[in-house]
């Protein structure tokens, strides 16, 4: 049995929408992929191939290890521990995913679950939110009972707050539902609208640090100030120009004013994004970004009629041309 989960990009919202601000999410086509096969092992064999790397764990084992990670959780929320440092190393947010589709009893046959990734890791795409999702849907389909859409999201939300002290509510949502998502105040809204030619997702290097710490730093400096109220008419503003198909140049642009503003563009990004805009192009974070060293992860471009190859390789960014994913987290065939 095989299960897949979609990467996401925020165009508008990122850091904002911690703040009650509305943000914008697009599920893109690349994925990470779960492969359910039966193995005589009392437990759980989990292989991720590109990486060269396998584990094995028992189910008692496992159970454990879910109760140790929530007790983590607690000594996070308690200031003892970083959001950084509530897992122990990144394959245990799979473990700890498909531990919520097990029963009260074991499962009396064994389990590899092989996961293969097109997302680069904390990078801006939501792999923490669509490996949570792929491998939700593979456990509860062969443990449990299938969830709905509302009911997966509330799942990968639980299970991400292990990664970045908080549940992201746009990655979790984007992920789940697929297409193009809003979120606001904890409400969701999927937008019938489609992003049209002309984007794309420009990968600048892994942040030297994570999500939670960035959105730790971000709060200590601007939690209580009215920048919150700029991202906010920029949102409204691109999804507008979104739904008619005008142009957005001026809108990413001014997006991207406001997250240099915060601290999370380093300033090689900056430069290449001045160089971008210089060809006629506009280019803004879409993700955490970073508050140290020189990567910021995914970028989001709108870049027509410009040839990205020359400029990126002068920064040794990779790119590629944006296609949605309009059905989100689901078994495959």
């Amino acid at each position: 049995m095989k299960a897949c989960a979609p990467g996401k990009l925020i165009l508008s919202g990122e850091h904002s929408a911690v703040y009650g601000a509305p943000a914008i999410a697009l599920a893109v086509n690349r994925y990470i992929h779960c492969h359910g096969l039966p193995a005589a092992v009392n437990g759980l064999r989990l292989s991720l191939p590109e990486a060269g790397w396998q584990t094995q764990i028992s189910w008692p084992e496992l159970r454990q290890l879910t109760a140790r990670l929530n007790q983590r959780f607690t000594q996070f929320e308690q200031g003892q521990l970083s959001a950084g440092e509530i897992l122990e190393a990144p394959h245990q947010l799979a473990l700890y995913a498909l531990s919520q589709c097990l029963q009260e009893t074991d499962p009396d046959s064994g389990l590899t679950l092989e996961i293969r990734s097109q997302l680069p890791l904390g990078s801006g795409m939501g792999s923490s939110a669509a490996l949570g999702a792929a491998v939700t849907v593979l456990g509860q389909t062969l443990f449990a009972q299938p969830l709905n859409t509302a009911e997966l999201f509330q799942r990968v939300r639980f299970c991400e707050r292990l990664c970045h002290g908080r549940g992201g509510l746009i990655d979790a949502a984007t992920v789940s539902y697929g297409g193009m998502v809003q979120v606001q105040d904890g409400q969701i809204a999927q937008l019938p609208v489609q992003l049209g030619s002309g984007w794309f997702y420009i990968h600048t290097g892994a942040p030297a640090v994570g999500t939670g710490d960035c959105v730790d730093y971000v709060r200590s400096r601007f939690a209580a100030t009215d920048i919150w109220q700029s991202f906010t008419k920029v949102t409204q503003q691109l999804s507008s120009v979104i739904a008619t198909g005008a142009d957005p140049r001026e809108l990413i642009s001014e997006n991207h004013r406001l997250l240099t503003r915060i601290g999370v563009v380093p300033d090689v990004v900056q430069r290449f994004i001045a160089a971008l805009e210089q060809l006629g192009g506009a280019a803004k974070v879409s993700g955490a970004g970073s508050v140290s060293g020189d990567s910021a992860g995914a970028l989001i471009a709108y870049a027509p009629a410009i040839d990205l190859h020359a400029l990126c390789q002068q920064y040794g960014y990779s790119f590629m041309r944006i296609e949605e994913d309009s059905k989100g987290a689901r078994l495959e065939d």
